[in-house]
């Protein structure tokens, strides 16, 4: 009889991430990454697993296990000399902003370019032998994937942001291969860090090999039918394109209002889309993981530095963008600190409050609504993994018809483009508006409660 495995308790609980650590952990190979039919990445498995083993579920980051991100990050940065601790931040030694100053990397990368610099200069200072990041792969199938990188060619190629499916099955069981003794740099998103470290803990070859996480603040993560809509919105056809480009920074005179762009195999290009025209879509959770729904995770606790955009006035109104940066180890903190007597990066300390206003929407969705959501699976009898935010029936009672709108609008984009796939974007647009009235409703109530207290903000109620 099979024991308590990774498919049944976790992937069939519609809690799986798609990180992929439990098929590069599986002692029997029995565990590969597909597609659903709903458009999430999973585990897949191939035959029976033995009964006994359960490396699948203890290195899951939504699995039952009571490992938590708290324990894990007071193991790895607890007796640092002169390290803070902050209930939503994590533990930190310092928080920056700034911005590449090496030609290239500010205007290909993220925000300010600073997780480029950072991965180049432990490369080149021979720190690292490889970068372990999401590359395109230039192929329809997987767009993107994970991927060991030892030049900085590759990694400078690979910058930018992805909001689309990768795991890291692959490069995972790569690193925990008994013939490849390197030092590599990690990158990812919260509960893929997670997953690493608790797989650290367990194989001695990993903790060995990975010198350092780098870890990426997130909202959320949207499934492969996010990026098939943002093509069709391009006016081509998903089956048609192989490079897309999230975040291009052409044409625009704020950084927040960056542009999507397709390419299909031929060299045909795609109307390009700016985020003002999709930030519903974002905002209001189409497509949507639903093991998003359940993370507390807001900035990459367990990263030994963690980067995210500058969403603040003074920051944002630059078009190439600035990134933040929570530092928690000791030797990355001196290596940017290196960066700005050499003027290869501009860097400057901000207070953490900084770090936490840039991130409000988040930290608000991931910790105060949070404990609606986990008070509505309560009472629903949903299995949910424990969390560090106790249920709430009262923000539950709060924020009810925002909860149940977004659940309504994650479920019904993924079955409705599995059917259709775009191929009527009026008429889907225009279902989902109608769903959307809500969450529009009340971003619009709390632009005006704004004005009213500060009428000198009458601009946001414009602002798109």
């Amino acid at each position: 009889m099979m024991g308590k495995q990774v498919i049944s308790e976790v992937v069939d609980n519609g809690l799986c991430v798609g990180c992929g650590i439990c098929a590069g952990c599986c002692p029997s190979k029995n565990l590969h990454m597909g597609w659903e039919e709903n458009g999430d990445l999973v585990p897949l498995q191939i035959r029976d697993c033995p009964s006994h083993c359960r490396v699948c579920l203890e290195v899951c980051p939504f699995g039952p296990q009571s490992n938590s991100e708290e324990r894990l990050a007071k193991l790895r940065f607890g007796k640092a000399v002169e390290i803070y601790q902050c209930q939503k931040i994590g533990w930190y030694l310092d928080t920056f902003v700034g911005y590449s100053c090496i030609d290239g990397q500010r205007d290909n990368g993220t925000s300010g370019g600073m997780a480029t610099w950072m991965l180049e200069t432990l490369l080149k200072e021979n720190i690292i032998d490889a970068a372990i990041c999401v590359r395109p792969t230039g192929h329809q199938e997987r767009l993107f994937q994970y991927d060991i990188l030892d030049k900085t060619t590759d990694i400078r190629n690979a910058a930018g942001s992805r909001y689309y499916p990768v795991d890291m099955s692959e490069v995972v069981a790569r690193m925990n291969s008994r013939e490849d003794e390197r030092r590599y740099c990690v990158v990812g998103l919260p509960c893929f860090l997670k997953g690493l470290h608790l797989a650290m803990e367990l194989m001695p070859r990993l903790r060995r090999r990975v010198i350092y996480t780098m870890g990426l603040t997130c909202g959320h993560l949207p499934n492969r039918f996010y990026t098939e809509y943002l093509i069709r919105l391009s006016g081509l056809d998903p089956e048609d394109v192989c490079l897309t480009d999230y975040r291009r920074k052409v044409n625009t005179n704020r950084a927040g209002n960056y542009q999507f762009r397709a390419i299909t195999d031929d060299g045909r290009v795609g109307k390009d889309i700016p985020f003002s025209r999709i930030s519903n879509i974002w905002i209001d959770g189409y497509f949507q993981i639903n093991a998003c729904n359940y993370c507390d995770d807001i900035f990459a606790e367990l990263g030994d530095i963690s980067f995210m955009d500058a969403w603040l006035p003074e920051y944002e109104r630059d078009p190439k963008g600035y990134s933040m940066m929570v530092v928690r180890h000791p030797d990355l903190a001196e290596i940017l600190l290196k960066g700005k007597k050499r003027n290869t990066c501009h860097l400057f300390s901000i207070p953490k409050q900084k770090i936490l206003q840039s991130q409000k929407g988040g930290v608000h969705n991931k910790r105060t609504v949070l404990a609606g959501r986990l008070f509505r699976a309560k009472i629903k009898s949903i299995r949910v993994p424990h969390k560090r935010i106790d249920p709430d029936g009262n923000i539950f009672k709060k924020f009810r018809w925002q909860i149940e709108t977004r659940y309504k609008i994650q479920r019904s984009s993924k079955t409705n483009w599995q059917r259709t796939k775009g191929k009527n974007m009026v008429e889907f647009q225009r279902s989902f508006l109608l769903l959307s009235i809500p969450l529009i409703f009340s971003r619009l109530s709390a632009r005006v409660f704004r004005v009213l207290k500060h009428p000198s903000k009458l601009f946001l109620l414009f602002k798109r």
